[in-house]
C-alpha cells in the first residue's frame, strides 16, 4: 500500500486509523502566522484563528501538497468550515482546492448517535477503500504511538520531564507517520532519568485547547510545573484506551472515536468533565489554569461550573485570556505539601 498521500485533518475526531490504511499520511493542519484576506473576506470574527488559517490557506492554493482534507462534525467551527470550503470549492475550477471529506460523527451519548456513527464510519471505510487486515495493521500502529504518549505523560508524572517538553513532543502524535514517532520517543525517553519537578506546584491546564508551548514556558518561568492538561493535543491525546483488537475493526475505532476521544460536542456535560474531575480527585493538582482566549464562544460557558467544583476542593485556579495574566504572583502563591 502506498503511503505517500496527505491528508490534512482538522482535529483528533477524524480516525487516523482509516486514512492510515488507506494510504494517507494524516497530518493535523496547525495555525501558522500571516494574513488570512480570504478568510476576512468571507468568514465571520467568531471563527478560530486556526480555522481561518486553515481556510484562507487552502482557498489561497498554499496547501496543494494535500491529497485530502478531512473535517470531523464534533465542533460547530469544524462543520462550519466544511460548509464554507464545499461553497469556494463550488465556485472554483476542479482542483482549486483538495478534495473535501465530512466524517459526520455526533458526540450525543446516546445510542442512536453510536448507530449513526457506526453507520458513518463504515461508509467511510467502502469511501476509502480499506480492507479490514490493512485496517488493523494502522490499528497496531496508531496503539503503539498511543503507549508512547503515555509513556511520555508518565515521565512527566514522574517529575523526569517539564510540561512544555511533553506537548512538544505530543505534537508528533499528530503531525508525523505514528511508527517514526513511536521510535523517537523511545530513544529519547530512556535517556530521561534526572528529575526536573522537585517541589514545584503541580499546575494542569484547562479550557480551550493550547496550540504550542507558550503557555508552558511561562508557568516554568514563574516555578511552576505543568503536570497535566485537559487536552486533546496534550494529557488527552491517546485516550484511556486503545483501540480494541479483539473484535470488528471499524467497531472498535467507534467505540474509540466516540466514547474515548475529546470533543466540544460531548454531551451530557457529566461526561465532559468526568477526566478533569478525576484528575483533581487523585490530589496532585495544586492549582489550574484556566485558558479561555478572546475569541473563545465555547470554554467559558463550562467556566462557572468548573470554578465552583475547585471551590468546593479548595484548589485555586487563574483565569489566562491572552497569556496576560499574573501567573508569578498565581504560582507565587501556590505551596507543595
Amino acid at each position: 500500500m502506498s503511503k505517500n498521500r496527505i491528508a490534512g485533518i482538522t482535529s483528533n475526531t477524524v480516525p487516523w486509523e482509516i486514512l492510515r490504511a488507506a494510504g494517507y499520511t494524516p497530518v493535523l493542519l496547525e495555525d501558522e502566522a500571516g494574513p488570512t484576506p480570504h478568510a476576512d473576506r468571507w468568514m465571520e470574527d467568531v471563527f478560530d484563528r486556526r480555522f481561518r488559517v486553515i481556510f484562507d490557506r487552502l482557498c489561497a492554493g498554499a496547501w496543494n501538497h494535500l491529497d485530502r482534507v478531512v473535517i470531523p462534525r464534533t465542533s460547530e467551527q469544524e462543520h462550519k468550515l466544511y460548509l464554507y470550503l464545499r461553497e469556494i470549492a463550488r465556485t472554483q475550477p476542479a482542483g482549486a482546492i483538495p478534495e473535501l471529506y465530512f466524517y459526520n460523527l455526533l458526540h450525543t451519548r446516546t445510542p442512536e448517535s453510536y448507530d449513526y456513527g457506526l453507520e458513518r464510519t463504515r461508509q467511510m471505510m467502502r469511501d476509502f477503500d480499506v480492507s479490514e487486515d490493512e485496517l488493523r495493521d494502522a490499528i497496531a500502529e496508531s496503539n503503539r504511538a498511543r503507549g508512547c504518549v503515555r509513556d511520555i505523560l508518565q515521565k512527566r508524572r514522574e517529575g523526569r520531564l517539564e510540561g512544555s517538553a511533553a506537548i512538544e513532543m505530543i505534537r508528533g502524535f499528530y503531525s508525523e507517520d505514528r511508527g517514526v514517532f513511536a521510535n523517537r520517543v523511545l530513544d529519547r525517553l530512556k535517556n530521561m532519568q534526572e528529575p526536573v519537578a522537585a517541589h514545584r506546584p503541580h499546575i494542569l491546564i484547562k479550557g480551550a485547547p493550547v496550540k504550542d508551548a507558550s503557555l508552558h514556558h511561562l508557568v516554568e518561568e514563574a516555578g511552576g510545573y505543568v503536570v497535566a492538561e485537559d487536552d486533546w493535543r496534550g494529557s488527552r491525546a491517546a485516550g484511556d484506551t486503545d483501540v480494541c483488537v479483539n473484535k470488528d475493526p471499524v467497531t472498535a475505532i467507534v467505540e474509540k472515536y466516540f466514547y474515548d476521544e475529546v470533543s466540544p460536542r460531548v454531551h451530557p456535560v457529566e461526561h465532559r468533565d468526568a477526566w478533569f474531575k478525576r484528575e483533581i480527585a487523585r490530589g496532585h493538582v495544586d492549582g489550574v489554569l484556566f485558558y479561555v482566549p478572546l475569541e473563545d464562544d465555547v470554554q467559558g460557558w463550562d467556566y462557572p461550573e468548573q470554578l465552583a467544583y475547585l471551590e468546593s476542593r479548595s484548589i485555586p485556579s487563574v483565569v489566562v485570556r491572552d497569556n496576560d495574566a499574573p501567573l508569578a504572583d498565581f504560582v507565587g502563591s501556590l505551596r507543595r505539601e
